[in-house]
């Protein structure tokens, strides 16, 4: 019979596609995992990798049980997990994904709370650029996913979460009213979050109902409160989401237009997985952040 120890080094190389990466991710030892994939060769009376240098891929055959072991674990714990549901209570694992932005300045003090009120469960918050998430996500890495609209793939099941908005940012050392033209803030230092900043131009657009070209700004710094801290000493103007400004210490040393300059950017959504609709664990997490998101 195949052990069930066997199979959680499958699917572990089935991620990883390496055995020490494998053995890490297991807590065990690379002679332990070599040992496992030994075994279960012999078991199967098939081939399960092919070794490419350091690496190692799964053949077809060692692809087909990988599936089917992640169905068998998933089934347990879909099981567990609905005894725990009879019982009103939420335990296990839940791994969540999102931004760096947005898993800095908002998500990750919620997820405390969050956690604060289920103390039998055990979170991992994942921040990452968009497409490091989303291919987790797509191999069931991530069982929950909160990001823009826009990024969340196809395939997965979403909510309504929050409308973000964004805002112009700038120091004294700046004249822009109301009456300010697009033109004059382009000729005007610029701070970018990263070197095609989509909050800038989709201010741009929203706001004036152009998108500029051949933008060169001054500094990208890839973190908000870099980029409010930048803005208040002087050094240009920047876009950034109204809930950071909100929550910033900065909020009260930089300088807005207000409301008139304030233009809607994306909904932000909560994603997970079509086959975990009725998971208690998504559903009350999806439930509380709705609550939540309303201070954003």
């Amino acid at each position: 019979m195949v052990e069930t120890s066997m199979l959680q080094v499958l699917i572990a190389l089935s991620h990883n596609e390496n055995i020490s990466k494998a053995a890490e991710e297991l807590n065990v030892t690379q002679s332990a995992v070599s040992q496992a994939l030994k075994n279960l060769e012999a078991k199967v009376g098939f081939p399960i990798i092919t070794r490419q240098g350091k690496s190692v891929k799964l053949t077809e055959n060692g692809m087909r049980l990988a599936k089917v072991a992640k169905q068998y674990f998933k089934r347990i714990e879909e099981t567990i997990e609905q005894i725990h549901l009879e019982n009103h209570e939420i335990k296990g694992k839940l791994h969540v994904g999102s931004l760096y932005g947005l898993g800095k300045t908002w998500l990750s003090s919620r997820m405390l709370d969050f956690l604060t009120g289920h103390p039998d469960l055990e979170v991992r918050l994942s921040m990452d650029f968009p497409e490091n998430i989303v291919k987790k996500f797509e191999q069931h890495e991530i069982d929950c996913l909160i990001m823009p609209e826009y990024l969340v793939p196809a395939f997965a099941e979403k909510r309504d979460l929050h409308d973000e908005y964004t805002t112009l940012v700038f120091s004294d050392r700046f004249a822009i009213s109301k009456a300010t033209e697009l033109k004059e803030i382009l000729a005007l230092p610029i701070i970018f979050y990263e070197s095609n900043d989509p909050n800038f131009y989709r201010w741009c657009r929203e706001k004036f109902g152009v998108v500029p070209r051949n933008i060169r700004p001054r500094l990208v710094v890839n973190s908000f409160g870099q980029m409010l801290q930048a803005v208040n000493e002087g050094l240009g103007l920047a876009v950034v989401p109204t809930h950071v400004l909100k929550r910033s210490h900065m909020k009260t040393k930089v300088k807005t237009v207000g409301k008139e300059f304030e233009v809607f950017s994306n909904k932000v959504s909560f994603a997970f997985h079509a086959d975990e609709a009725q998971s208690y664990k998504i559903t009350e997490l999806y439930k509380f952040l709705l609550e939540v998101a309303k201070d954003l």
